[in-house]
């Protein structure tokens, strides 16, 4: 089964939850649309209502300029005429619709005129409003001065009649601000109106707007399906917008990733064919050498023991033996010897059958994830323990040790089977008189260490270095493996140094030696 396959058929569990990204982005374009013509309308009432409150003061400037013209009021007009002219300003003034006032000098009320359409009182002329009247002088026509006000929802115009050197009096004109409001608010319906319209509008082409962007992503959807239903060399198509065409290159890097594990595990599958064909082979070895030899043994014990029954006989009864069963029997002693030597081969291929299985069990353990038993571990002494075994496994070979005390965290007997394999890998492969080897033990930083092992054997290609770590891996050329190991040493070496989350490593040159490093 292919990792794909594991992933082939898993349901999408929130589905439920899951809601459609037309649907999403259409509610979120009109609510945009509706935001934005909400905006606009505040806007456009807010400019409508500065635009009236504009043209009123206009008309208010333009209703006293007339009104004066047809009271026949001069500019030269006095107190006592603007008195006797006021009932003909007030008339002019009314039948314009404006509630007017009118003020001597001293800004006692000498005349008032409200509109039928318009009857709210206005507000009396105090002198703190004249002052603010006089800083901002406008000439309109027969006034000396003039000033437009907003106050307590009223729009109010105050001038002065007369000249500024002879004041004949004062006009107040004015009208409430709601008048403006059926103005404000037809205008107001007539763009509501227009809202709709532009909304009901909006929501007919926002669908096909929003589905053109999103058939790359359909697209993408459909390619994953497939890709779920089996087609796992397919990728995704990359077309649409640059986050589609990117979307679809991180996914096909991903499936790209996916498949390299897919491939990986299909290798790792058929190395673990080749190894149990390899391990099998190693195993029927010593098995047949077993099994041959112990034919044999079988044969001759059965041989002897009918030469020994007949000695057995012929001693019993005083008898000579023949001269050709003399010689038979001679011949018999001889055969003890080639069995004796027979039983030591057995004793050798059973005990190489042991290491095998041995180091197939720790390997089998280190795979499946044996944790090592961590603890501060001076490596000089360890390596210092296992000097007398070194020496007698080595017999005339020379080994130089050059250590240096340090101290890491470490399985320690791990790193024990790491000291025996690596030492026993250069015994075996170098000459058993004129074979050196040296050990050597050096710190590192953040209380790690480096440990190298040096033979003067002869050598590994370059081709060849990358799979001394392998299971049953066999150099071929001058480094051929020694007929008494099992070809698993450097492969456990290399396991333990993994769980240890260490480094090893060889270099090798034909006809030098070989280095094997290891750091943890």
């Amino acid at each position: 089964m292919s990792i794909f396959s594991k992933f082939k058929r898993q349901p999408f569990r929130n589905r439920k939850r899951a809601g459609s990204l037309i649907r999403d982005l259409y509610a979120r374009y009109v609510a945009v649309v509706v935001i934005l013509l909400v905006l606009v309308a505040a806007i456009q009432f807010e400019s409508l209502h500065s635009a009236l409150v504009v043209a009123n003061e206009n008309n208010l400037s333009f209703a006293l300029r007339d009104a004066l013209s047809e009271s026949a009021i001069e500019q030269g007009i006095t107190p006592q005429t603007f008195a006797k002219a006021a009932p003909r300003l007030l008339l002019a003034l009314s039948m314009r619709g404006i509630n007017v006032r009118l003020y001597d000098p001293q800004l006692h009320p000498i005349g008032e005129r409200l509109s039928k359409y318009d009857p709210a009182n206005l507000i009396p002329v105090r002198p703190d409003m004249l002052q603010v009247m006089r800083k901002n002088e406008t000439r309109v026509c027969r006034i000396a001065s003039a000033y437009v006000m907003q106050t307590h929802g009223q729009m109010l115009l105050l001038a002065t009649v007369g000249s500024s050197r002879q004041i004949a009096g004062y006009v107040e004109l004015g009208y409430s601000e709601s008048l403006l409001y059926p103005i404000l608010l037809q205008q107001s319906l007539k763009f509501l109106l227009i809202s709709l319209l532009v909304v009901v509008f909006v929501a007919a082409i926002l669908i096909p707007v929003i589905r053109a962007p999103l058939r790359p992503l359909h697209r993408l959807i459909e390619t994953a399906l497939r890709i779920r239903d089996g087609a796992f060399q397919e990728r995704f198509p990359l077309v649409g917008t640059h986050e589609t065409v990117r979307l679809a290159e991180i996914i096909n890097d991903a499936l790209d990733l996916l498949a390299s594990s897919v491939k990986r595990e299909q290798d790792a599958t058929e190395r673990m064919k080749q190894f149990v064909s390899d391990a099998s082979h190693e195993l029927r070895t010593p098995l047949t050498a077993i099994r041959g030899f112990t034919d044999v043994l079988l044969r001759r014990l059965d041989s002897y023991v009918q030469d020994l029954e007949v000695l057995q006989r012929s001693v019993h009864l005083k008898t000579e033996l023949p001269d050709e069963l003399m010689a038979r029997l001679l011949t018999n002693a001889e055969k003890v010897t080639g069995m004796r030597q027979g039983l030591l081969t057995m004793q050798r291929e059973t005990g190489r059958l042991e290491e095998l299985v041995r180091d197939l069990l720790q390997l089998a353990k280190l795979e499946q994830g044996l944790k090592p038993q961590l603890f501060d571990v001076e490596l000089s002494a360890v390596v210092e323990m296992l000097q007398p075994q070194f020496q007698v496994l080595a017999g005339a070979r020379q080994i130089i040790y050059d250590l240096r005390p340090v101290v890491i965290l470490c399985d320690q007997s791990m790193l024990q089977q790491i000291l025996y394999n690596l030492v026993m890998n250069a015994i075996q492969h170098t000459d058993p008189k004129q074979g050196i080897i040296q050990v050597r033990l050096r710190p590192l930083e953040k209380q790690r260490a480096l440990l190298t092992v040096t033979d003067n054997g002869s050598g590994i290609a370059k081709e060849q270095l990358a799979r001394i770590f392998d299971r049953f891996y066999r150099a071929s050329g001058a480094r051929e493996r020694h007929p008494g190991g099992a070809g698993l040493g450097l492969a456990i070496v290399a396991e333990i140094v993994r769980v240890h989350n260490g480094r090893i490593w060889a270099e090798s040159e034909l006809g030098v030696g070989t280095t094997m490093f290891v750091e943890l």
